[in-house]
């Protein structure tokens, strides 16, 4: 069922802290350059670092990226879903403030239980970064969250994953591993 109230949240610009594998992550919609931005704020991040896009969908994503053989996404899938990140080529579509310096889009379905059911419930992807400020330890409790970002993001209760890294990311097409 979809939450209308959460869906106008993000599509005026709110920013959400929700419970990702690994830690809690802040997340707005990628189409929405001034929540990009309050997100680079927030956590104090280079303006040159690309944002992860993720869905409950691989069909939300595609319009980010370029286009895919039926093999290509084949090959894709078989990490999905789950804690693995792909970096592959950005559309013409897919916005300068999501790529940073880059030409590519890493994006990722997840297997956590709690995050799918938040991007079910909007039905469109989000962007994921660590909810962390930057080259801070990893946000890992609710409490820890609110302490540090208090009203300026709604925060989404749940259950962080059993991953104890942030997830994997890799370069698609030379299948070189750009963070492990």
């Amino acid at each position: 069922m979809a939450n209308q109230r959460l869906i106008r949240y993000l599509k005026q610009g709110g920013v959400i802290a929700y419970p990702t594998e690994s830690c809690y992550g802040l997340g707005c919609d990628p189409k929405n350059k001034y929540a990009v931005e309050k997100i680079i704020c927030l956590k104090k991040r280079a303006r040159s670092k690309g944002f992860i896009l993720i869905s409950s969908k691989i069909n939300h994503l595609r319009a980010y990226m370029r286009d895919l053989s039926e093999k290509q996404e084949k090959e894709m899938m078989d990490k999905w879903p789950g804690p693995h990140t792909w970096l592959v080529p950005a559309s013409n579509y897919c916005p300068l403030w999501l790529r940073g310096s880059s030409q590519n889009i890493a994006i990722r379905l997840p297997k956590i239980k709690s995050t799918l059911n938040l991007l079910n419930s909007i039905n469109f992807p989000i962007t994921s970064t660590s909810a962390n400020l930057s080259h801070k330890q990893s946000i890992k409790t609710l409490r820890a969250c609110k302490n540090l970002y208090g009203d300026k993001v709604k925060i989404i209760e749940g259950n962080i994953g059993s991953e104890k890294k942030p997830t994997t990311i890799q370069d698609f097409f030379s299948k070189r591993i750009i963070r492990k």
